[in-house]
C-alpha cells in the first residue's frame, strides 16, 4: 500500500476535458518511491535505496454521478480517462509540508483498473468508486502548482520528491 500524498474531500468531477461527471464524495492518490537492495562494501545485510522512481500511483475516486449520460462515455478509450477535480483537498508537498485548501484543482491521467457499468434506478442518485492506474497527476492552488508527476516525461515537482 503507498503513502496517500493527495486526500479529495468534497471536489466537483469532470471527465474528458469538459462533460460534467458528479461531485467526488471522498479519494486519494497514493505513491510508493521504487527502492533497490544495496549490497556493497562488505555490508552485513542490504539496505535499500530509493530509484528515482516510484511505483505504480494509484487514485481512488468515490464520485456521487449527477450525470447518467455523461457516465456512459466513462468506457470510451479502452479506459484511458482524463479527470478533471476542483474543490477540497490536503496535498503533501515535500517543500511547504502539507497544504490543506477549499480551492484545489486536479488533474489526473489514466486507465481505469475496472470496466464500470451503470447500475441506476428511477429518482436515486448513484456512487461508483473508480482505481485510475495514474499516467500524469497535476495539482495546483491559485494557477500555482504544488504536486506533479509525468509518468511518460518523467517531470516531477517538487524534484526531491522522488
Amino acid at each position: 500500500m503507498g503513502t496517500k500524498i493527495v486526500n479529495i474531500e468534497k471536489a466537483n468531477c469532470w471527465i474528458n476535458g469538459s462533460e460534467y461527471l458528479g461531485e467526488v464524495e471522498e479519494g486519494s492518490v497514493e505513491a510508493k518511491r521504487k527502492l533497490l537492495d544495496y549490497d556493497g562494501f562488505g555490508m552485513n545485510a542490504p539496505v535499500k535505496i530509493p530509484s528515482g522512481k516510484f511505483d505504480a500511483i494509484t487514485g481512488k475516486l468515490k464520485i456521487k454521478i449527477t450525470d447518467p449520460l455523461t457516465f456512459q462515455n466513462i468506457n470510451k478509450n479502452r479506459g484511458f480517462i482524463n479527470v478533471k477535480l476542483s474543490g477540497k483537498a490536503v496535498v503533501f508537498n515535500s517543500i511547504q509540508g502539507q497544504v490543506q485548501d477549499d480551492n484545489i484543482s486536479m488533474r489526473i491521467n489514466g486507465i481505469l483498473e475496472d470496466v464500470i457499468t451503470p447500475e441506476f434506478k428511477t429518482a436515486e442518485v448513484s456512487s461508483k468508486e473508480l482505481t485510475i492506474n495514474v499516467w500524469f497527476l497535476e495539482v495546483s492552488r491559485n494557477g500555482s502548482v504544488i504536486l506533479k508527476v509525468d509518468v511518460s516525461s518523467g517531470e516531477v515537482i517538487p524534484q526531491d520528491l522522488v
